[in-house]
C-alpha cells in the first residue's frame, strides 16, 4: 500500500521547522522521511524536463541494488528447467487479448455449376480469439432454398482442400514420440517432439490471409470478400495499414 501519503513532510531534524521542496529532490540523493531514509535512482522523462526548466542540473541515475531473494528465486527456476525437448504451446494469451472480437466479411459465390447460375450471398465471421471460421448464408424470402444453419462450421479453415481424407490423427498441433515401446517392463515412454518429425504441415486462412476483393477457397468452393463492418476495417487499418 502507500507508505507516505500526500502531505508536506517536514525535513529531518534539526530543521523539523521546514517543509520538502522541489529544490530537495533531484537524481542519485537520498532524502530522509520520517528517519527512514530513501536513496532516489531515478525519475520518469516529465520530471527530468521539469527540473531541467527549473534550473536543476540532474545527476546521472545510479544502479538498482540487487534484491537476494530474486536471485536465489531465479537459480531454483533455472534448476527446474527440464533437460528433454518439451514444446509449450500457449494459447490463452491470444483468447484473453481477442475474446469477443469477431471479423466479419460479406461475401458472394457464383455457384455457376447449379440450375439457376444465381449468386449466394454468403456472411464470413473471423474468430480472432482462435484463428477459427465460420460462414453463414442470407438466403432471400421466398428463394425456395432450404435454410440450413452454417454454410460452414467454425473451424480453421485450410487454404489447400486436400485430394484425399487424412487419417484420424495426421494433422494435429503435437507429435508424440514414442521413446521405449513396451520393452522397459511392458510399460510405454512418450515424450513431444518439438521439432514435429514427419508431421503433415497444413496452412490454414489467418487474417493477414482476408481481405476485400480476396477469393478464398472454401472446400473447392470459390468465394469472393466484397465488404465487412467498421469494425473489421478500424482493425485492418490499426494493425495491417489497410
Amino acid at each position: 500500500g502507500t507508505i507516505v501519503q500526500r502531505h508536506r513532510i517536514p525535513l529531518p531534524p534539526p530543521h523539523e521547522d521546514r517543509f520538502y521542496t522541489i529544490d530537495h529532490f533531484n537524481i542519485n540523493t537520498e532524502v530522509i522521511f520520517y528517519a527512514r531514509r530513501y536513496k532516489i535512482i531515478d525519475c520518469d522523462q516529465f520530471t527530468k524536463n521539469f527540473l531541467r526548466k527549473m534550473g536543476v542540473r540532474l545527476n546521472t541515475p545510479a544502479s538498482r541494488p540487487d534484491d537476494p531473494y530474486t536471485k536465489e528465486r531465479q537459480k531454483v527456476l533455472d534448476s527446474m528447467n527440464p533437460l528433454r525437448p518439451y514444446e509449450r504451446i500457449d494459447t490463452l494469451k491470444q483468447f484473453l487479448e481477442h475474446d469477443g472480437q469477431v471479423l466479419r466479411f460479406f461475401c458472394v459465390w457464383d455457384d455457376s455449376e447449379s440450375m439457376f447460375h444465381d449468386p449466394r450471398e454468403l456472411v464470413l465471421h473471423y474468430y480472432l480469439s482462435d484463428d477459427t471460421i465460420d460462414i453463414k448464408e442470407i438466403l432471400p424470402v421466398n428463394s425456395g432454398r432450404d435454410a440450413v444453419p452454417l454454410f460452414l462450421r467454425r473451424e480453421k479453415l485450410p487454404k489447400y482442400a486436400p485430394t484425399g481424407l487424412y487419417q484420424p490423427g495426421t494433422i494435429t498441433s503435437r507429435t508424440v514420440l514414442n521413446v521405449f515401446g513396451n520393452l522397459v517392463g511392458n510399460k510405454g515412454r512418450y515424450i513431444l517432439d518439438n521439432r514435429k518429425t514427419g508431421a503433415v504441415h497444413q496452412e490454414f486462412y489467418r487474417d493477414s490471409d482476408l481481405k476485400i476483393g480476396a477469393v478464398i477457397n472454401v472446400w473447392g468452393r470459390k468465394i469472393m470478400l466484397c465488404d465487412c463492418d467498421q469494425f473489421t476495417k478500424e482493425y485492418y487499418r490499426t494493425k495491417y495499414g489497410i
